[in-house]
């Protein structure tokens, strides 16, 4: 309308009312182990924006890596934006974990030098064998430890629950041992044709007597030569 009153025509203006994009596809939960390394959480969509509340709050276009330091859920939400409109925010809820206890294990096990070993063996679950105390790739096959070298070795095995968290490790130290000296002995013994003998004599502890110079299986009675026959037993 002009100073003289007289009004113009018309000029339109269109609103247009469009609808909210959906909310970007999430996977959720995301769980993690206790003191995991996290990676930044994803999300599918356009030009998202990530909130630590469900409503309000600023939101960042940076995916936030989540802290695993304490166990439970924290929830993440993220926005897409499409045509200068935001849409609904989805909810990632992070889950942390707690770490299985570390296996059941027998410690020391100890081996006479070259005696036939066995593989190690440790109470629970879906268990991984270390040799070093952090670090390095586990084997789901025991080791069977070496008993050519005197001195201790250590080992270390982990398990790992359904949620895929490993234990701590626990340590396992077999120890090989020198053997002793053989017993000391006076030979020969003589006997004439017929004779009674006596049961034979060695000095030691826990002596076990054989017929054999390998093998066999040791008594812990002292054999009672036979005079019967000539010759050398």
């Amino acid at each position: 309308t002009n100073a003289n009153g007289c009004e113009s025509p018309r000029a339109v203006i269109v609103v247009t009312v469009t609808a909210l994009p959906a909310a970007p596809a999430v996977a959720t939960p995301v769980t993690y182990c206790l003191n995991e390394t996290a990676a930044p959480l994803t999300a599918t969509g356009t030009n998202l924006l990530w909130y630590t509340v469900a409503t309000g709050g600023t939101g960042s276009a940076t995916a936030p890596t989540p802290s695993t330091a304490s166990l439970g859920n924290t929830s993440y939400w993220v926005s897409q934006t499409v045509g200068g409109c935001e849409s609904p925010r989805a909810v990632i809820v992070v889950t942390v974990t707690a770490l299985p206890a570390a296996p059941t294990v027998t410690t020391p096990v100890t081996y006479c030098q070259n005696e036939t070993a066995t593989p190690l063996t440790a109470t629970g679950t879906n268990l991984l064998w270390y040799t070093v105390a952090t670090g390095g790739t586990g084997s789901a096959t025991a080791p069977t430890p070496s008993t050519s070298s005197l001195g201790n070795t250590s080992y270390w095995v982990s398990q790992t629950n359904a949620n895929g968290c490993e234990s701590p490790r626990a340590v396992i130290v077999v120890s090989v041992t020198a053997l002793p000296a053989a017993p000391t002995v006076t030979t020969p013994v003589t006997y004439c044709l017929n004779e009674t003998a006596t049961p034979l004599t060695a000095t030691g502890t826990n002596l076990l007597w054989y017929t054999i110079a390998t093998g066999g299986t040791g008594s812990a009675t002292a054999p009672t030569p036979s005079t019967a026959a000539l010759g050398n037993t």
